[in-house]
């Protein structure tokens, strides 16, 4: 599992589980001890979240995690039962001697703390909560949609020319050549994630070059004729910007056509070994996703001869 991954899931299992709101009741209680508290309210919220227990705990981004923290014993149903017996309206004293609230208090903050710790360690202070926030930022989170645990050395170096490549184009384009762009994420293993920091106005050009395109790829399955793929060319907000720059003088024709075809081809490459931003592949359909890159793998999306 990625790192971001991780960090991700277990954002989504505390969500899932609502392990704050029963969490913040039994630590509302503690502060006075010994005076009562109505622990009903966590019954709602404790079925809940075995509801969404059930629905994720087969999941094979969750499953692992759960089973570490021993969860089946949590939402068995005869610990469920007894905890319905438990939580009353009582003092925090008598709560402290059930082991069964004990457990589920434990269970529930264990999750939270090592969610904080993943996020402070794996994921750091460059990444923000939500991935579609990133690009705010001048982020651009890829994943490389591999089965393998990593890829020949030459795929890597091919990646992340491509990558500079066209991050070092659309700077030229969009006047931000100030800006170096720099790895701020690299995972290893399969579906490998790495996270490039650049300007953030190429950061957003960079992300919509492939969003046009992967849309294009969902909506036509199979386009290696000529006019399909001169109907995308065309229809890249990019290659607008490029024509507005010629038609007002700040760059050539030659120079327009150099940043078109290299924006095309390099995008091309990418795809073409299954790199998509992670984004992407979060909101698609994960399994799809995978069909259309094996189908298109080694294919030139876009035709080199139209320049």
């Amino acid at each position: 599992m990625q790192k971001i991954d991780f960090v991700k899931n277990l954002e989504i299992i505390v969500d899932k589980l609502k392990s704050i709101e029963i969490t913040n009741h039994f630590e509302t209680s503690f502060i006075s001890p010994t005076k009562e508290y109505n622990y009903n309210y966590i019954i709602p919220i404790l079925f809940a979240s075995k509801s969404n227990y059930d629905q994720i705990k087969n999941d094979g981004r969750f499953s692992n995690i759960l089973n570490v923290l021993n969860s089946e014993n949590i939402y068995s149903e005869h610990n469920l039962s007894s905890l319905t017996t438990i939580l009353i309206a009582t003092y925090a004293n008598n709560i402290l001697q059930k082991s069964n609230s004990i457990s589920l208090y434990n269970f529930h903050k264990s999750l939270i703390t090592t969610k904080n710790l993943a996020k402070d360690i794996l994921q750091g202070a460059t990444l923000t909560d939500e991935i579609d926030n990133e690009i705010d930022n001048g982020v651009i989170i890829f994943q490389i949609l591999i089965e393998s645990e990593g890829l020949q050395t030459e795929q890597y170096i091919k990646i992340f020319t491509s990558i500079n490549e066209l991050i070092e184009t659309l700077n030229k384009i969009l006047e931000e050549t100030e800006e170096k762009s720099e790895i701020i994420l690299l995972d290893s293993g399969s579906d490998a994630n790495f996270g490039i920091k650049t300007g953030i106005e190429t950061a957003k050009s960079l992300f919509l070059i492939f969003k046009e395109i992967w849309d294009f790829v969902v909506s036509h399955k199979h386009y290696k004729n000529k006019q399909n793929n001169q109907t995308l060319i065309e229809s890249l907000t990019i290659r607008t910007l490029i024509q507005e720059k010629i038609n007002d003088g700040i760059i050539s024709k030659e120079e327009g056509l150099e940043y078109t075809h290299k924006i095309k081809t390099r995008t091309d490459d990418l795809i073409g070994m299954k790199v998509l931003p992670k984004q992407i592949v979060i909101e698609s359909n994960n399994i799809e996703n995978r069909k259309l890159l094996n189908e298109f793998e080694g294919i030139k999306l876009l035709s080199a001869d139209n320049k």
